[in-house]
């Protein structure tokens, strides 16, 4: 740390006449030794109380948009799969359609034993 030596002065030094050259002086080192430490070290106290400032409002944006993504993912993959067995539903009556429209074909044309044609009405059924 610098020596303040400006607040140090002697009373005789200080009752000597002032002339604009030892007022420059003075006022240089005035502002080195005290105005400058003090600004300074009142622009760190502000810019830390800033930085806690800043950094817990972003911390509360984060979490929010957090909770926003996590709802937003959360609706998408509930209708995702909600979507997904509306297409396994329809692909599975489709296929049981068939079974049974080929069961009918079977027996309309008779093809087959009634053993194997109740069988397979068994399986179109089951399915």
């Amino acid at each position: 740390m610098v020596k303040n030596t400006f607040l140090a002065r002697e009373k005789s030094e200080l009752d000597k006449p002032v002339t604009v050259g030892v007022l420059m002086d003075t006022l240089v080192e005035y502002t080195d030794q005290i105005l400058i430490p003090r600004l300074e070290e009142m622009m760190d106290k502000k810019i830390v109380s800033s930085e806690v400032r800043l950094k817990e409002h972003v911390d509360k944006k984060i979490a929010g948009s957090e909770h926003r993504m996590m709802t937003y993912i959360d609706r998408k993959l509930t209708d995702s799969i909600a979507g997904l067995f509306k297409r396994l539903d329809a692909k599975y009556q489709k296929e049981k359609q068939f079974r049974e429209k080929v069961v009918e074909l079977l027996k309309r044309h008779n093809i087959g034993t009634s053993e194997d044609i109740a069988y397979l009405e068994g399986l179109a059924q089951g399915i």
